[in-house]
């Protein structure tokens, strides 16, 4: 189970964990999403009536069996299981549910019985949802954004994952900080690209840039590797990034991620 987390909105975290978990299905992993940002921000980034989808919320509250509110795609081993039906004045008791029952890391535990990768959209900040979601999970990745508030924000999110560990689950392990927007014409982006490089541990070499593919994906409600029928740097980057992903996994497991490789074969 892996989480992405942000401590500020804007940074590409929803994009980022929708089309990791594309690569990865690509890669042949029954994958599954997980949307628990309340703005529902997964169904929004790929059509427009999210709202129709039943969803966690639906699971939490109506315990309403799983299979029927996740939504399979048209991408071979690639689920979602969406936000749900939820109005604004629905929001806190939506947290405090995720806060204060068990109901998240039972909805995990029977996902693991059919799904290889799980990943967990988080909402932007380090509130009770995101943290809660923290408590369940293996591993989390934090998405930083090249700009100065994001890099100014970077050393609190680090402290509440530490606080998290310590606290509520000591086998949850941040992956690394995946640095996105990134912007090799802006001579600010670039600096707090090379600080946040230098200064913070764990840092991805992948990289997301600043790019209007991600815009034209969002607008036409798919992920960017849908957006032509080539392969684009865009859609690269989230291939390298599932790699580097899948081999600090093995590292810190001692377990293989599959064989990527043909095996031995014969033509005739």
């Amino acid at each position: 189970m892996i989480s992405f987390i942000s401590a500020k909105g804007g940074t590409g975290k929803t994009t980022s964990s929708l089309n990791f978990a594309v690569s990865m299905a690509e890669k042949g992993k029954k994958t599954i999403i997980i949307d628990t940002d309340p703005m529902g921000c997964i169904g929004f980034s790929l059509a427009q009536n999210d709202r129709q989808w039943q969803g966690l919320v639906e699971r939490l509250i109506k315990k309403t069996p799983l299979k029927e509110v996740i939504v399979k795609t048209k991408l071979e081993n690639l689920s979602i299981l969406p936000r749900g039906r939820m109005s604004s004045s629905d929001v806190s008791a939506y947290e405090r549910l995720l806060f204060s029952s068990d109901g998240l890391e039972e909805v995990l535990t029977e996902l693991e019985k059919d799904y290889e990768c799980i990943i967990i959209d988080t909402p932007s900040g380090m509130g009770m949802i995101t943290t809660s979601v923290l408590a369940v999970s293996n591993f989390a990745v934090l998405v930083l954004q090249a700009e100065p508030l994001s890099l100014r924000t970077a050393a609190q999110t680090l402290s509440v994952v530490e606080n998290t560990v310590k606290n509520r689950n000591n086998n949850l392990i941040l992956l690394g900080i995946l640095v996105t927007m990134v912007d090799t014409q802006n001579p600010v982006s670039k600096s707090v690209f090379s600080t946040i490089s230098n200064s913070l541990p764990g840092i991805f070499e992948t990289w997301i840039p600043r790019s209007t593919a991600f815009i034209e994906a969002s607008e036409k409600g798919v992920p960017v590797s849908f957006l032509t029928g080539r392969r684009t740097t865009e859609m690269m980057r989230f291939s390298f990034l599932a790699e580097e992903i899948e081999s600090r996994i093995s590292d810190i497991t001692g377990e293989t991620g599959g064989q990527d490789e043909f095996p031995q074969r014969t033509l005739l």
